[in-house]
């Protein structure tokens, strides 16, 4: 690290010492999830009395650009919320390698389904002809295939009993096409978005590689809490919001129904758009469980909506759906054809197969499947790890949450983690403070 602290300057130590922290996190000499030296070790670095260190780390802390482990050490704080002012990306990823280095029977780290879970499709004959004539239909390389969207169409009719205008759903290569398309041709450098706190929204790169500043909206039990996104949207002008809101993305949560009308009622209000991911919606293990899309439970037009088949064919096909008032799925769709020329119609072909033919059954099969999985953790979690994390049963998707019982040091998790041959992702990934982890229950085996 190289700073520079001007003892003739009238500005204290301590804050050179906080500006000149803040500038190396900005400009990438100091990245999220870094070590800093110890207090002494700064304090010569600085050539000051350790007590004006302290104070700069203090403040830092309360402002909570950096963390404190006990018995590990200060960090800078992975969340990185509204830091990233120049645009931005990192190839080396936000998760450590090293969790990967050492096997362990139960690794709950991989967010995909298991290849186990897959269903087995069988295609009926290709008239490869009429997939080659597909691709040079403009319509069909600009939103997706009619055939494909007309699925769309009949899938979400089946599943949720909402009507959808066909002009108003383009196909994508998945979710997150559709995000980068959203923040290319809706957002620009030095715009502010809000994502839920935690929230997987974090650890894509396409927003720092924009110069998108990111703010994370507080949770608790029902879903994002509204005064806290009123004061974020006041405070830094925030443009849009983007949500994870059935079985969340690591929390597991799903939005109440009282939290879901007042987001959308205070998001209609203030004209803010909102951006829908609905990555779980039908994995509910239980009936009672509301999966509606708040597009569907909204009157207006702010909504963007998005499907995928990511999290049911696995990553085999990057199908996905945006479901978006016309004139900006048209203007999002051109974009696209300037970026990469459209979509192959093969897996359009397959994912409409899949839709008509095998979605109702398979999501029946996986419902009951990941339900026993999801409990067979939960039992195991209760016998092995209860004195450690609190948690709640998993209602559906992929995620279990299991947050602290009380700090505890870096290590002692760790070791007690290791011993029991289990391994997590810890949830200052998803933005979060360091004091949860997410295991990803499909990849879960019962003991013999």
């Amino acid at each position: 690290m190289h700073f520079d602290i001007k003892k003739s300057s009238k500005k204290p130590l301590y804050q050179q010492i906080i500006e000149s922290i803040e500038e190396a996190l900005i400009a990438g000499k100091l990245l999220p999830g870094e070590k800093l030296p110890s207090e002494r070790e700064l304090s010569h670095f600085f050539s000051v009395n350790r007590s004006t260190v302290v104070r700069a780390m203090d403040e830092l802390h309360e402002r909570r650009l950096i963390i404190r482990k006990v018995g590990s050490g200060t960090y800078i704080n992975p969340q990185k919320w509204g830091q990233f002012s120049k645009p931005r990306l990192q190839w080396n990823g936000a998760l450590n390698k090293e969790i990967f280095q050492h096997p362990v029977k139960y690794n709950l780290t991989n967010g995909d389904l298991p290849t186990e879970l897959y269903p087995s499709l069988q295609l009926p004959e290709i008239d490869w002809q009429l997939l080659l004539e597909a691709e040079r239909e403009q319509e069909s390389m600009r939103l997706g295939t009619i055939d494909l969207r007309e699925a769309v169409q009949r899938y979400l009719q089946r599943s949720h009993q909402w009507n959808v205008p066909i002009e108003e759903i383009m196909i994508t290569s998945g979710t997150q096409q559709a995000l980068s398309l959203i923040a290319l041709g809706l957002l620009k450098s030095g715009d502010s978005i809000a994502i839920e706190n935690p929230s997987y929204f974090y650890s894509l790169s396409i927003f720092q590689a924009l110069g998108i500043r990111i703010y994370g909206i507080p949770m608790d039990r029902e879903g994002i809490i509204i005064s806290k996104l009123d004061q974020l949207l006041h405070k830094h002008r925030i443009k849009m919001i983007f949500i994870n809101p059935v079985f969340h993305n690591p929390t597991g949560r799903v939005i109440s129904l009282k939290r879901k009308e007042l987001l959308i009622s205070y998001c209609h209000r203030k004209q803010l758009p909102i951006v829908e991911d609905d990555a779980y919606g039908q994995l509910k293990f239980y009936n009672y469980i509301d999966n509606t899309p708040l597009k569907m439970a909204s009157k207006g037009d702010n909504i963007f909506y998005l499907g995928s088949l990511s999290k049911y064919l696995g990553r085999s096909i990057r199908i996905g759906w945006m479901i978006a008032p016309r004139s900006i799925i048209e203007n999002l769709a051109n974009i696209r054809q300037q970026l990469d020329s459209g979509l192959s119609s093969l897996p359009q072909y397959m994912a409409q197969h899949y839709l008509d033919h095998y979605a109702s059954r398979h999501e029946v099969e996986l419902q009951r499947t990941l339900k026993i999985k999801a409990d067979q953790f939960t039992n195991w979690l209760d016998y092995n790890l209860s004195d450690l994390f609190n948690y709640e049963r998993p209602q559906g998707g992929f995620h279990l949450f299991a947050e602290l019982k009380m700090e505890r040091s870096q290590k002692e998790i760790e070791k007690r983690l290791l011993d029991l041959e289990i391994r997590g992702i810890e949830d200052s990934y998803f933005g979060g403070d360091g004091l949860a982890y997410r295991f990803s229950f499909p990849h879960f085996s019962s003991p013999q």
